[in-house]
């Protein structure tokens, strides 16, 4: 019996799922932001296997309040499905204007990698 764990990058899964298609001139894969990611690692794996955890990274826009009301929520969700969420952050990241060479403040998500491969690296000694 393999011990079996599934790590989600929730970034960028929730970007790719908000793509938006040219030809159609809709998001087509929106409607699975709200997908259960316990039953999807449950139907990946074998019945032999034991599933330890489903483990889904993150972190919140908090310069947008209805964004992370509404992020929360999910999140929420996915905790009472028993996945364990891991938080990153955000970082401000100085950006310039390819055209003018303005400065501005750009958001940078961190962290998800790092804590991707921490969880990979504990897993692995279990």
């Amino acid at each position: 019996m393999a011990k079996v764990m599934f790590f989600i990058d929730g970034f960028n899964v929730y970007h790719s799922l908000q793509t938006y298609d040219l030809h159609t001139k809709t998001l087509p894969f929106r409607k699975y932001l709200w997908l259960d990611f316990y039953s999807l690692a449950e139907r990946f794996t074998r019945k032999q296997d034991n599933l330890v955890g489903v483990y889904y990274f993150t972190a919140y826009a908090t310069w947008k309040p209805h964004s992370v009301k509404r992020h929360r929520v999910l999140i929420d969700a996915l905790r009472s499905k028993g996945v364990q969420v891991v938080e990153g952050r955000f970082k401000n990241k100085d950006g310039y204007c390819k055209k003018c060479g303005a400065k501005f403040i750009n958001k940078e998500e961190k962290q998800t990698d790092v804590n991707i491969a921490v969880y990979l690296f504990k897993g692995s000694s279990c």
